[in-house]
Parts: C-alpha cells; sequence; structure tokens
C-alpha cells in the first residue's frame, strides 16, 4: 500500500526530512550503554597502557587485556557485541567478556586504578566531546548556507516585521544574514564548552583518588583530552554539569532555529506567499488534496520545546547532590542522550530547506511598498532637511497616516503632511518629489549604511565578517579532529611497545 497522499508532489520527502518528522513512531533508539561502547573500549585501553608502563600491572597481561579490548571493538563495529542485561551496564559487559577469554587473572587487572565513578564520567566526556563538534559542524554548513543566500539576495526587498505587523522595509538577504549571526554565537558556545570540558575525569576513582601511582597526563594525551580534571571529585559529584551546560548550548541553538523554522513558516503561506517549500520538505494530507503542510519545520518547533523540558530535568538531577557520586545522575545520561537525539538533525534540516527553498521576489517586492511601510524613513528624512525634533516630526507623520487611512490611501501624499504638520504647528519645507523619493524602498535601504544595516555595502561587511568567523570555525573542527586522531595514533603506538 502507498501512503496516504502525495500524488500533488513530484517527489516524496528527503530522506532526512522523513527520519525527522518520524521520530520515534517507526523506529526506536538503542540502549544508551550500546552508544558508549567504543568511547568505554577507547578509555580502556589508554588506562591499560598506562596502568603497563606505570608498572602498575605486567606488560604480558596488558597485552592480552589490549587484544581482547581491540577484538570486542571489532565486533562492536559489526553489531556483534551485544549487551547482557543481567551484566548490567557496559563497563561490566566488557570485563565479562575479558573474564570469560582471558580468566579473572588476567581481566581483573583492567579495573586496577579505576572505579566505574570515574568510567562512565569519561565513556560520557568522550560522547558528549563528540556530539559537540558533531553541532559545530551542522552550525558551520548552516551558516555558510546563510551567508551565500546573503550574498544572493542582498537587494530583494522584503517587508521586516514587528508584533507581526510591516515595520520597515529590509532586504531578504539582511534577514538570512542577521540569522548566520545568531547562529555564530551558537557556534562560540559549543566552543566555549569544549574549551572548558575537555578535561580528562579518568583517574579520579571513587572522587578520591588512589594510591597507585596512576599518570593522568598521559590517559589525558592518549584520550585527546588538553589536560587532567585539577580535582578528582570534582568530575564525580558534578556529573550532571557537562551535561546540562551542553543541553543548554543546544536549547539555545534550537531556539534560533526554531525562530527561523517559524519564519519560513509564514512567509511560506498562502497570506504571505514569499517562499516555495520544495517538494522534499513538504507533506500532503491523508483527506485533503490540495495541502502542502510545513511539517519537517514546525516538528523543529517540536523538538526545540522538548530539548528545553530535558534540560530542566537536568538541572534539576544537578541540584542537592550530596557530597561524592549520587545515583541520581546516572539518569543525565538518558536526558543528555534523549536531548542530543531529537536535535542533532535540526540544523542539517535546515541546510536543506534553504537551499532548495524558492524565492518569490516580486511579491515580496510589492508587498515592501504597501502599508505605510516607508513610514520611518519619512521621519528621518523631515528630521534631517527641516531642524525639527523626532518626536515632532513623528507625530505629524502619525497625523498624516490617519488622514491617509481615511481616504483609502497607503502611501503619504504632500497635501495630507502638509496639512498634519499645520496643525502639529510645526513649519518645514518638502516637495512632492521629496515625499516620492523618501518612500522608494531601494532609495532607503542604500541610506542605511551603518554597521549591521541592510543596504549594500553594509551587508557586504557583515557576510565578510561572518565568512571570516565560519573559517576560524572550520579550521577550530579541523584542530580538534586532528588532535583526536593523533591521539588514536598515539595510543596505537603505544600499544605496540607493550
Amino acid at each position: 500500500m502507498n501512503k496516504l497522499w502525495g500524488k500533488r508532489f513530484q517527489k516524496g520527502p528527503s530522506a532526512l526530512a522523513a527520519a525527522f518528522t518520524s521520530g520515534r513512531d517507526v523506529r526506536g533508539t538503542p540502549p544508551a550503554d550500546e552508544r558508549l561502547i567504543p568511547y568505554d573500549i577507547w578509555g580502556s585501553r589508554a588506562h591499560v597502557v598506562m596502568l603497563a608502563r606505570q608498572k602498575i600491572i605486567p606488560r604480558g597481561d596488558a597485552r592480552l587485556l589490549i587484544a581482547g579490548l581491540r577484538e570486542i571493538g571489532r565486533f562492536s563495529e559489526k553489531g556483534k557485541f551485544k549487551l547482557d542485561p543481567a551484566q548490567e551496564d557496559v563497563h561490566s559487559n566488557v570485563e565479562s567478556w575479558l573474564n570469560k577469554k582471558y580468566g579473572p587473572e588476567v581481566s581483573g587487572k583492567l579495573h586496577t586504578a579505576r572505579s566505574r565513578n570515574d568510567q562512565v564520567a569519561l565513556d560520557m566526556r568522550l560522547y558528549l566531546r563528540e556530539c559537540n563538534l558533531e553541532f559545530v559542524s551542522g552550525l558551520s554548513s548552516l551558516i555558510q548556507t546563510l551567508i551565500r543566500l546573503g550574498q544572493k539576495h542582498r537587494e530583494t526587498l522584503t517587508p521586516g516585521y514587528t508584533h507581526h505587523q510591516p515595520a520597515q522595509v529590509t532586504t531578504l538577504g539582511h534577514i538570512w544574514v542577521s540569522y548566520a549571526s545568531a547562529f555564530s554565537r551558537d557556534v562560540r558556545r559549543f566552543q566555549d564548552w569544549y574549551s572548558r570540558f575537555n578535561e580528562n575525569p579518568l583517574g579520579s576513582m571513587t572522587g578520591y583518588g588512589t594510591t597507585f601511582p596512576i599518570d593522568r597526563d598521559l590517559t589525558s594525551r592518549l584520550l585527546g583530552f588538553d589536560r587532567p580534571s585539577e580535582s578528582s571529585l570534582d568530575p564525580i559529584q558534578n556529573r550532571w554539569e557537562a551535561e546540562a551546560d551542553l543541553g543548554f548550548a543546544v536549547c539555545t541553538m534550537m531556539n534560533h532555529l526554531s525562530s527561523l523554522a517559524q519564519t519560513l513558516i509564514l512567509f511560506s503561506t498562502a497570506e504571505f506567499d514569499f517562499l516555495k517549500l520544495d517538494d522534499a520538505h513538504s507533506t500532503g494530507s491523508s483527506m485533503m488534496p490540495q495541502k502542502r503542510n510545513p511539517d519537517p519545520l514546525e516538528v523543529l518547533k517540536a523538538k526545540a520545546s522538548v530539548a528545553q523540558g530535558l534540560l530542566v530535568s537536568l538541572l534539576s538531577i544537578g541540584k542537592a547532590l550530596f557530597l561524592g557520586y549520587n545515583r541520581d545522575t546516572q539518569w543525565t545520561k538518558y536526558l543528555i542522550m534523549d536531548l542530543v537525539d531529537e536535535t542533532r538533525s535540526a540544523a542539517p534540516l535546515l541546510v536543506e530547506i534553504l537551499s532548495s527553498v524558492k524565492v518569490h521576489s516580486k511579491q515580496m517586492a510589492e508587498r515592501s511598498q504597501k502599508g505605510f511601510i516607508a513610514a520611518p524613513e519619512v521621519v528621518e528624512q523631515i528630521v534631517r532637511a527641516g531642524r525639527i525634533s523626532f518626536r515632532q516630526a513623528k507625530g505629524a507623520v502619525e497625523r498624516a497616516i490617519r488622514y491617509a487611512e481615511k481616504e483609502g490611501l497607503d502611501r503619504l501624499t504632500l497635501p495630507l503632511l502638509q496639512k498634519a504638520s499645520q496643525e502639529e504647528g510645526l513649519r518645514f519645507k518638502v516637495s512632492e518629489a521629496f515625499i516620492r523619493q523618501s518612500q522608494k524602498s531601494d532609495v532607503f535601504i542604500s541610506r542605511r549604511a551603518a554597521a549591521g544595516g541592510p543596504s549594500p555595502g553594509a551587508l557586504e561587511k557583515n557576510i565578510s565578517t561572518f565568512a571570516r568567523t565560519l573559517q576560524e570555525s572550520k579550521l577550530w573542527l579541523k584542530q580538534k579532529a586532528l588532535q583526536q586522531a593523533l591521539a588514536q595514533k598515539l595510543l596505537a603506538k603505544m600499544e605496540k611497545t607493550l
């Protein structure tokens, strides 16, 4: 049976849009600790290398443990390492597998100078770090798309809005670049998270350290961290904090994405008719043949709300925790994973949508001439030409608009402005040509040349700034990826020397 709609569309939803909108309707989520297997293996390999180099365990046993851990890693990549619920968690499953292969004399040495407290804190930190880089990558692609569209539409006139009402004329390019500005802040927020939390909790044990002569600087290098945690207790007691901080960065990003989504939804309605969403990002109705629904954008807004709820739960779990580890914090793992799952595809989805959206520039330009939308410009030009205060000029123009509306007009005329100014007790001379020129959208757009404004020159400078910022974020991503790759390479090299 075919799906219940779609014959009016030339193509169906994109794979990304379909997966994003279907959510958990037709697919489930894997167990939380299944996601942690590769991080647990990486952390254990680094831990074993350190134990051997510090002569805490024999090198022969270390070689066996490394071989077993690598084998588990290969099985996991093929989907053949299944977690046994009876073993409680990923850590116990890994050690149980090694115990069956090598016996307790060897496998029992894996947990030397380590607790599940610092082990899971490490696994989660590695997971969160990778998620962080994924969000930065998605945002970078979105910013690049918005910069390109900002350049393309730097002279495409459109009404700007406040309170959902026409306010002043701007350009579509100015709007796109404004969102690039918000997403650039989001990138910096994720980068700040990385610099704050890219530190190694391994070696904290239960939070109170160990008598074994461990080398936390070595494991930090082998795991791509900038440093070990300064306190052994802090990362155990505040296991919720890195999760909540990342969750806040995600929620702020989702608020910005949700704002963009709502703008696209309204601009694509029949009432606005400024944009048309591609078939790949629209859905139909099971009953109404004519419908083109912006489902992916609506779902994105819902996910922004879901993310905020999960963030509040993360923060709530983090309150009133007694000294040391508390089992409460285990639930932060589930909350942050759900939050990431709901949001990780949002920025890539907007890249798809924006890259294929059709702009109705003629309709936008026509609407940019209606509804006294040029009135603020008339006020400014009167002030500049007539040497009266802004408040006086605004009062005269407001009165003139009232008279124009009574006559069924949607533009100011010289006689009406003269009448209004006389009643306001003002004296200034303006011509019919002055009034017409002040209400020409392309003219007053060019006059808004202050930094950040919509004039082509100001917008070009803005675009150049964000283009440089984008290149910096791409370089940052490469540096972090290289740091992790070098850590993996160093780990493999040191394993061979055992």
